[in-house]
């Protein structure tokens, strides 16, 4: 009996760990231990997103850009309720300069990590990061 309980209790943790990290592995995706980044923003997304532990915030979708749900803002007001910092820092899709990626550098070695990077889909932020990586100027 107390083999079979014990058996038991191990799948259940196992499932409910997996579970949780399912339920919020749709929310964002990590491009490494220290940044990951995410689409589309609502607000009681954000909340969720800021609850799993993030330290800083680089938002890169203009407020102005057609479809967008949330200004810069309001996702501040929010953060920082949670002392969480939040960059505003508007890129345009499709059009990353080395001017960007250099002022991305710089607040990605002076933020806290980990780090969060909002944009339409995460493309665009992905992009920022993974230049700033290839070009050598991320200090971890």
């Amino acid at each position: 009996m107390t083999k079979s309980f014990w058996k038991s209790a191990v799948f259940l943790s196992i499932f409910a760990v997996s579970s949780m990290s399912m339920a919020t592995s749709h929310l964002s995706r990590a491009l490494t231990e220290n940044v990951s980044v995410t689409g589309q923003m609502s607000i009681d997304k954000f909340q969720k997103l800021i609850n799993e532990g993030f330290k800083a915030v680089i938002v890169n979708r203009p407020d102005q850009e057609p479809g967008n749900l949330v200004t810069v803002s309001q996702l501040r007001s929010i953060a920082e309720r949670s002392h969480v910092s939040v960059i505003y820092q508007p890129v345009t899709s499709g059009q990353i300069t080395q001017a960007n990626i250099t002022e991305f550098a710089k607040y990605y070695n002076e933020l806290p990590k980990p780090i969060l990077m909002v944009c339409r889909s995460g493309t665009r932020s992905a992009d920022l990061f993974n230049q700033a990586q290839a070009q050598g100027l991320i200090h971890e």
